[in-house]
């Protein structure tokens, strides 16, 4: 912990970067996901993520937490990194014969990355550091210290709802042969009045 030496140390200018870039990058992401992005089972849940995300930023800052803050989004963004390029070999598979680029092969290093860093290092390192272990080493008058520590419990909870809609995923396709899809949108019926199965039809239509 930052306090083990009992005085605040000197914030490094790499983490200042860091919390600076991420903080742009959360106002961004609430913006989006209230008004850009197409609206999903998780997308208030992601709202939420995002202002918390936020708000933990400034609160570890002003308390001077700021490397286990720069754990919080390594642990986070190791695993969101892969989830993407994994979304982007989904996205451009070859539509006519099936088959997938080799880069969807990334998708299985994506789960473990995300099972190591979200569901394990981060109770087991992470929330121990920050919870257990600063009640013995961190300042007693740091103001958020509870708040922090009930945020982080939030996104812990958040990684494990999430990391259920990939475990359903995973397990639809290992069982049925299905194609990848992304189980948090709405159903396509409830939007436009068609199910899935006939806007497929249309588009196969609009090929030929």
């Amino acid at each position: 912990l930052e306090w083990s030496e009992g005085v605040p140390p000197p914030i490094h200018r790499a983490v200042l970067f860091i919390y600076a870039s991420q903080a742009a990058f959360y106002i961004h992401s609430i913006y989006a996901t209230l008004y850009l992005d197409i609206w999903r089972k998780d997308s208030w849940l992601m709202f939420a993520h995002h202002f918390v995300a936020l708000s933990m930023l400034l609160l570890s800052y002003v308390d001077n937490f700021t490397l286990c803050g720069a754990l919080l989004l390594f642990l986070q963004d190791s695993s969101d990194a892969m989830l993407e390029v994994a979304k982007i070999g989904m996205y451009l598979r070859r539509r006519k014969n099936g088959d997938y680029y080799k880069l969807i092969d990334i998708a299985g290093s994506t789960v473990f990355v995300l099972v190591l860093c979200r569901l394990y290092w981060y109770p087991c390192k992470l929330l121990y550091a920050t919870i257990y272990g600063a009640v013995y080493l961190g300042p007693q008058d740091a103001p958020f210290f509870p708040v922090l520590g009930a945020m982080l419990i939030l996104i812990y909870a958040m990684n494990i709802y999430w990391f259920n809609f990939i475990a359903r995923m995973l397990w639809r396709v290992a069982t049925t042969g299905e194609e990848p899809e992304d189980n948090r949108e709405w159903d396509t019926s409830a939007v436009t009045g068609l199910s899935k199965s006939s806007l497929d039809a249309m588009a196969e239509r609009k090929k030929q």
